[in-house]
């Protein structure tokens, strides 16, 4: 018949411990709390799992889970904010020791925005649920807690801004922001955009190359746009199309750090993501439904043009325009 576990004393650290299923699990320097926490582990055999591993641990086993399954942008990410929650937390600290309270203050330590904040949380809760879902843990000991308010990035420009950004941008970064503005594009898809995407006035990234690795993602090519990349197909028939000066593929924060130093001169915020913004709340505008504008975007679900570019609140003139067409449509009927 095999042992039964039961709480034992480490006279080195003057603490209680048992162990159960090869792992030690500490039960306190009290004998009574160790006792009593122990009879609670032996009837609750879920909180076991929270006792016998560490969330670095954790962290570590789903960070190369995350490397060999995600792309990099998305490992990276998940690596730095992990990084910052274990120093925050402790290598030592046990699942079942989590508290929401923990979290939220390392959250407010944090020096960054609300939304930030709320891409940091979501990696951690993250990390947790696939604990749970390769059994790792039996529960998320931190299921249910709310994100702070992510702020929308809605940021869109009118003819003047845009005129006014491009007299500020080398032809290089010019030649790409022109790209995202007729195109919708993401500003990843045109970083990444190479030769053999190109397939007439059609750019088709294969599903594995897309967002989410769900299905191919095609985007369409106006004329100047098309324009745009068969030159430099020409000159890159290999590798990335748009490039800086010096000839190297346009990273994230190389255009990040143009950008701002163009904000700066500028007198107003510009970003990447405010060409796909403006391209959006333009189609809108122009009558485009939100059907077709979804497929434009790369968008699985025609929800999210609502949801994210609803930028024509923001647009008097158009809204006026639309009051006046819905009186004219009533006294029509």
């Amino acid at each position: 018949m095999p042992r039964q576990p039961k709480p034992y004393l480490r006279k080195q650290t003057n603490s209680w411990y048992c162990s159960i299923g090869g792992r030690q699990i500490s039960l306190g320097k009290n004998r009574e709390a160790a006792f009593e926490k122990f009879h609670a582990l032996m009837a609750d055999r879920d909180e076991i799992k929270c006792e016998s591993t560490t969330l670095y641990a954790l962290s570590q086993v789903y960070l190369d889970w995350c490397q060999a399954h995600r792309k990099p942008g998305t490992y990276n990410l998940h690596r730095h904010y992990l990084k910052l929650f274990i120093e925050y937390i402790g290598r030592t600290r046990r699942p079942s020791k989590l508290k929401t309270g923990n979290v939220t203050a390392w959250l407010d330590g944090m020096e960054m925005t609300s939304t930030a904040k709320n891409g940091a949380l979501a990696v951690v809760q993250r990390m947790l649920n696939w604990a749970v879902e390769q059994e790792y843990l039996n529960r998320n000991p931190i299921k249910g807690m709310k994100r702070p308010k992510s702020k929308r990035r809605d940021i869109i420009y009118t003819d003047a801004q845009w005129e006014k950004i491009k007299q500020h941008a080398d032809e290089p970064l010019a030649q790409l922001l022109d790209f995202l503005c007729l195109t919708g594009c993401r500003p990843l898809e045109a970083r990444t955009l190479e030769a053999r995407h190109l397939h007439g006035d059609l750019v088709i990234f294969p599903a594995d190359e897309s967002k989410g690795e769900f299905e191919s993602r095609v985007i369409y090519l106006v004329p100047d746009a098309k324009s745009i990349v068969e030159s430099l197909a020409m000159v890159n028939p290999e590798g990335a199309l748009f490039r800086n000066s010096r000839g190297k593929p346009w990273t994230k924060n190389a255009i990040n750090l143009r950008l701002e130093r163009i904000s700066k001169k500028v007198g107003f915020r510009v970003i990447a993501y405010g060409a796909r913004h403006t391209f959006a709340t333009n189609a809108l505008a122009a009558g485009i439904d939100s059907v077709s504008l979804a497929h434009l975007m790369g968008h699985r679900d025609p929800t999210m043009v609502s949801k994210v570019y609803s930028h024509l609140s923001k647009n008097p003139q158009f809204l006026r325009q639309q009051a006046q067409n819905a009186v004219r449509s009533r006294n029509a009927s």
